[in-house]
């Protein structure tokens, strides 16, 4: 895989509360929001997640599916790059067109799948050598 490409703009925890009509500190607290996490920087909130002062559904879907095993920028890049078993949709457009979430969960879940074994295969290789 290339390098990892996000798409802005982002928003600050602030904002992100703002749109959502919650508190800062609740913001922070929530799994269901996609964040992209900063070394030392606050952390920013890809805006492309939110729609109709909500988290979009089929984002919190991926994010409860994958949260736990990807950093956000994994998750966020994964939104925006076109994707061979979507039909060279990016999963943005994907949900966009109106297809059917559960298909992207499932190509979400062999794509965190995949990723695992490649990384699983050079970590047995480095062993070896």
């Amino acid at each position: 895989m290339s390098d990892v490409v996000l798409v802005g703009p982002f928003w600050t925890r602030s904002q992100a509360a703002e749109y959502l009509g919650t508190s800062a500190e609740a913001i922070r607290a929530r799994a269901d929001i996609l964040r992209i996490e900063g070394r030392w920087l606050e952390e920013t909130y890809p805006a492309l997640q939110f729609m109709d002062h909500e988290v979009r559904f089929e984002i919190a879907a991926i994010i409860d599916l994958v949260g736990s095993e990807l950093p956000g920028t994994a998750i966020a890049d994964w939104l925006t790059r076109p994707n061979d078993a979507l039909g060279a949709l990016t999963p943005l457009q994907w949900f966009d067109s109106g297809h059917a979430v559960n298909t992207a969960l499932q190509v979400a879940q062999a794509d965190v799948e995949a990723a695992a074994s490649r990384v699983s295969v050079r970590t047995a290789v480095a062993a070896v050598s």
